[in-house]
């Protein structure tokens, strides 16, 4: 289902805009030829056969004119009525004058109104009674940024970066790593930390209220985390995405920026762009297809998701990691001095995490128009390496001879993709600022001048390992009554 829906059809039925325009020629063709048939059967006289067509295509014509499928997207049910009300007004009158065929065209008219605004009428008129636009919580310019897991290895890197451009930030974290990670930053008048779980719905909805966009980056991250609870990794990395969205769009919060993965590629030999099908294998990567897909088939009109699937992410952070390739190769090279490599022959692309910061930066500064429901890789072309070049490379770095690197296992990890960064490129003008040589030279230095406290096998710089605290947590009776009876 996941894999499926990232073909040619979905793409364009869960897209709100080729949605719609796709609904309103299609129906508006359909039913003007039914009209059609039928009139030739009652009349039983030459009627022209183009004037359903031609008819569907004025209207589609003037629908995009005023702006219905573009700048009037999201204006209010009553101006969308009024353009498509013009617009087949003005299709009736070209058709009459062109073609003179009162009585087929006015039934054409009257059935494309009923058929064009009914669904806009049913679909909005409840989201417009419901919504927050008139509560003094509304978000405004002023109004914070909510991240999402701000407390971890991207998210603490994303908040520094956003309060040097004096943005107000509010960070929504378990905080199982502690709070130190803002050591420095937090007393910050422009950060404030809720601590909290995705599940709370009164902790959620307190973060969530007057934000002016969501960065979601919680989550179980990576494929050994992933597999150590399944029902636990489907409840945070998909059940909790879709409560937040529910939250988001309540409160009126438009930009959700979600931090996918370019794992959902899973295994393949050509070079992968968005538009390639994804071929998840982990469970790690399905749950993030599968939150891809709960965001955009959502066809609110004031609903802006951006997918931003991440290249396999390096360097230093304020809440460093050691399950990350890049920086454990690095940390064995130091402390064993031996590389264990499985396979090697895979590729890879990668990224900074300052970099992946930078990215969502770009994306929160972008217009809603250039951005909404797009999905972006984010990453290098120049940094597309195999497991074993990546190896090589940390070696040349460190130039100790003493080092060895050991390949075990022939194909061990089945993930093997290469990935096409052009379009965040091209498109955002997005560019990488630090090399895989960069970030493999600071976290040695790091290592050496022993800035991180502890082994670099320890829990708290291992996904896998934190993520056995969180498992307990997750099934004991203390979690599912403080959480669970809240949702039901």
């Amino acid at each position: 289902m996941a894999i499926n829906y990232f073909s040619r059809i979905d793409r364009i039925i869960y897209d709100p805009i080729k949605g719609r325009i796709t609904y309103d020629l299609i129906i508006s063709v359909f039913f003007g030829y039914l009209i059609y048939v039928i009139f030739l059967f009652f009349e039983n006289k030459q009627i022209n056969i183009v004037i359903p067509l031609v008819y569907s295509l004025i209207y589609i014509l003037f629908n995009f004119a005023f702006g219905l499928y573009g700048r009037n997207r999201t204006t209010a049910l009553p101006n969308k009525i009024f353009i498509l009300f013009s617009s087949n007004l003005i299709s009736l009158a070209t058709v009459l004058l062109a073609l003179n065929q009162p009585f087929l065209s006015i039934f054409i008219f009257l059935i494309n109104n009923l058929t064009s605004i009914s669904p806009r009428f049913f679909l909005n008129f409840n989201v417009e009674r419901t919504t927050f636009r008139r509560l003094q919580t509304r978000p405004t310019g002023d109004s914070p940024i909510l991240v999402v897991g701000g407390g971890g290895y991207i998210g603490s890197i994303l908040v520094e970066e956003l309060l040097k451009s004096n943005e107000k930030v509010r960070v929504f974290d378990k905080f199982i790593y502690g709070k130190d990670v803002f050591k420095g930053i937090r007393n910050a008048k422009n950060l404030e930390l809720i601590e909290g779980d995705m599940s709370d719905i009164y902790a959620l909805t307190l973060a969530v209220q007057n934000s002016k966009a969501i960065v979601h980056l919680a989550g179980i991250v990576g494929d050994p985390a992933a597999k150590i609870d399944q029902k636990l990794t489907r409840h945070v990395n998909i059940a909790s995405t879709r409560l937040l969205k529910e939250t988001a769009k309540a409160f009126g919060v438009e930009k959700f920026i979600f931090a996918s993965s370019c794992s959902v590629y899973g295994l393949s030999d050509k070079l992968q762009d968005e538009k390639s099908k994804p071929k998840p294998i982990s469970l790690y990567a399905k749950t993030k297809l599968d939150s891809e897909r709960e965001l955009l088939s959502d066809s609110a009109d004031t609903f802006h998701p951006v997918i931003l699937r991440f290249a396999t992410v390096f360097g230093h952070s304020r809440k460093p990691r050691f399950d990350l390739v890049v920086n454990l190769f690095t940390a064995e090279a130091f402390y064993n001095k031996k590389i264990i490599v499985n396979g090697g022959a895979q590729w890879r692309p990668f990224i900074h995490v300052r970099d992946i910061a930078g990215a969502i930066v770009k994306v929160l500064d972008s217009p809603n128009e250039k951005v909404s429901r797009q999905i972006f890789n984010v990453g290098d072309d120049k940094m597309n390496l195999t497991i074993e070049s990546l190896a090589k490379t940390v070696y040349r770095i460190i130039k100790d001879k003493k080092i060895e690197i050991k390949v075990v296992g022939k194909r061990k990890d089945r993930r093997d993709y290469r990935v096409s960064f052009k379009k965040i490129h091209d498109e955002l003008g997005f560019k990488s600022s630090t090399s895989i040589e960069s970030g493999i030279r600071e976290i040695y230095k790091n290592l050496v001048n022993k800035k991180y406290k502890k082994s670099y096998k320890d829990p708290f710089y291992v996904n896998s390992e934190m993520t056995k605290e969180l498992k307990r947590e997750f099934h004991s009776k203390k979690y599912r009554k403080s959480h669970f009876s809240t949702i039901s």
